[in-house]
């Protein structure tokens, strides 16, 4: 009979060889490892976080300001975390994206409490000194907080690990795409990255790709498109996939969708990303007047969700959401519409299956417009 002493072999000796990574934690649903986007509600839509090894491809606003503080808050959080990051644009200088992130805050800004402060209520007295209740979902995140309204020091952003790239002066439009391809592959065997090693890994590296496709990446778009040879483009986002998927990475990458005249041609980058969501701004357009959008900025469109260990992928609560850039920080909501109290839908309170002489049965003539 074995004693209780020699069941020792069950019990785990030494020290545990699992490696915790800054700014990343498991999924409670399929255990894969995830590490924040910056946004906490942005988060909650892609399952808790965006997975290691995985690109979520953002389309961009027609005019690009809120797909560009997407990228921010994306890049800022790796600062934070002290991650490896990689900046690459064509359209503006990769240092100006670095230098205007947000600056992290201990405390959540309160937007709402603010307006209230400045803005008492008038009818509901009774409920002013009462908290208002949470509108993002934020109960178990794991990001930091930024404020929108000031920038990121300076010696955070220098002590990081941030490597910029722009194309070569000396070099031509049509290599950029593996121009890029080479960096990122150098900087994942330099960083020790890889999973092919089988080493321990500490670290994540954060790829922040800005406009890729845009103009000044080649003349792709424009000439050759409607001839379905953009060849260049998709195979630049196959090879990039391959890369992460075998190294410790996460992607975001940025697209002006709107250029593009080929609708095969979006269609095949977003059947090569894992998650893709598109941004709809109201900027320029009748909604930006219509009062059903007056509190938001634009719609926030969930094109694609990866499926992660499962057949399917997470279902959301809701099809409808939207974006709203508040003073402090941007977050991805809910629509609510607002009730319409106009009196052109006013309803007339008689029951129109009903006569005025008296109730009806079913054989008796229904009246020939009905008020659903």
């Amino acid at each position: 009979m074995t004693s209780v002493g020699s069941v020792s072999s069950f019990q785990k000796k030494g020290k545990s060889k699992s490696i915790s990574i800054p700014g990343t934690r498991p999924s409670i649903h399929n255990s894969q490892l995830l590490t924040s986007t910056g946004i906490p509600s942005l988060d909650y839509l892609l399952g808790g976080g965006l997975p290691v090894g995985s690109i979520l491809l953002v389309e961009e606003d027609r005019y690009d300001v809120y797909s560009k503080l997407f990228l921010k808050y994306f890049l800022a959080e790796g600062v934070m975390n002290k991650h490896m990051l990689t900046v690459a644009s064509l359209d503006i200088s990769p240092q100006s994206i670095t230098e205007t992130l947000p600056a992290p805050v201990d405390v959540e800004p309160n937007e709402t409490s603010e307006s209230f402060a400045n803005n008492p209520m008038t009818i509901a007295w009774r409920y002013q000194n009462q908290k208002s209740q949470p509108t993002s979902f934020g109960s178990n995140r794991f990001s930091h907080n930024y404020d929108l309204t000031k920038v990121m020091a300076r010696e955070q952003t220098f002590e990081a690990n941030i490597e910029s790239w722009r194309i070569n002066s000396n070099e031509s439009l049509r290599n950029s795409y593996w121009q890029l391809l080479e960096a990122i592959k150098k900087r994942i065997e330099t960083g020790n990255m890889s999973t092919l090693d089988g080493s321990p890994k500490t670290n994540v590296l954060r790829l922040g790709l800005h406009s890729i496709g845009s103009p000044l990446w080649g003349l792709e778009y424009g000439f050759y498109e409607k001839d379905h040879k953009w060849k260049n483009l998709t195979t630049f986002f196959y090879v990039l996939r391959a890369l992460v998927r075998t190294c410790y990475s996460v992607c975001l990458v940025t697209v002006p969708s709107h250029l593009f005249v080929d609708p095969a041609l979006i269609l095949r980058l977003q059947s090569m990303a894992d998650f893709v969501v598109r941004l709809e701004s109201f900027q320029g357009s009748d909604k930006e007047t219509n009062p059903v959008f007056k509190d938001y900025h634009g719609l926030f469109h969930v094109v694609k969700l990866a499926a992660i260990n499962s057949l399917v992928p997470p279902l959301l609560d809701s099809v409808d959401w939207v974006f709203k850039l508040r003073r402090h920080k941007l977050t991805v909501e809910k629509l609510h519409l607002p009730p319409d109290l106009s009196d052109t839908v006013s309803r007339n309170q008689e029951d129109p299956v009903r006569s005025k002489t008296g109730p009806t049965c079913m054989g008796d003539k229904l009246p020939k417009h009905l008020d659903f």
